[in-house]
């Protein structure tokens, strides 16, 4: 009996370990999305925005929709870059033609606007990746509760002052941008930037100072069209 015991005990420990590493290997996969050609045709897709304008598309899986389908207006918990975040429903019946130019869109953003990797030392920031950009939605987890509005608020404070902040340093180290917005990521693993500048600008050191203070990536995305 104790041998059977202890075989239980190691299977045991043996499958809570591969929970654990199936828990944590999809971690930085989040925000990759699922391609388009591997989302159902009866799953609906969804535009989702944020702060400063950035939208992206998103899907509800068919076994997670109920009777009280998503609607625009709708605040929700989503996929995001290695985590969660929270956005409000912009779009809740788009067309394939549409997705296709909606995506166009978002790639020529991606290209222009993101910052050069931000992350001191891992190199893990935001780069605008090369290349065409396959559609990929990413999925919508439910509808934000009564607790996460009580949070939202909570969270656009601290955008407040991290804005305020980051204004701070910009004039200090006298530099030729204007900081407009601030906002975290909805698990606060991730701080953007929002600026307006008129040329490429060297914040490599504004970075890394905003990175030690907020242990958290810092992303720095212009918003020049």
């Amino acid at each position: 009996h104790s041998a059977q015991a202890q075989h239980q005990q190691q299977t045991g420990q043996q499958q809570q370990q591969t929970g654990q590493q199936q828990q944590q290997q999809p971690h930085a996969d989040l925000g990759k999305g699922l391609p388009l050609h591997a989302v159902p045709a009866d799953w609906p897709l969804y535009i989702v925005e944020f702060k400063a304008g950035r939208t992206d598309l998103f899907y509800v899986r068919d076994r997670d929709r109920d009777d009280d389908t998503i609607r625009v207006g709708d605040l929700v918990i989503v996929e995001a870059d290695r985590g969660k975040d929270l956005g409000k429903v912009v779009n809740d019946s788009i067309t394939l033609g549409e997705v296709e130019a909606f995506w166009a869109g978002q790639a020529r953003f991606g290209s222009q606007n993101q910052s050069p990797p931000t992350s001191p030392g891992g190199g893990d920031g935001g780069g605008a990746p090369g290349g065409k950009k396959e559609i990929a939605p990413k999925m919508i987890y439910g509808r934000a509760g009564a607790g996460d509005a009580q949070l939202l608020v909570a969270k656009m404070q601290d955008e407040q002052k991290a804005l305020a902040l980051c204004q701070t340093k910009v004039r200090a180290k006298k530099l030729p941008m204007e900081v407009v917005d601030a906002e975290y990521q909805w698990d606060r693993r991730k701080l953007t930037f929002y600026f307006v500048a008129e040329k490429r600008i060297d914040f490599r050191e504004l970075v890394r100072e905003l990175f030690r203070l907020y242990k958290t990536r810092i992303w720095m995305a212009s918003l020049q069209g």
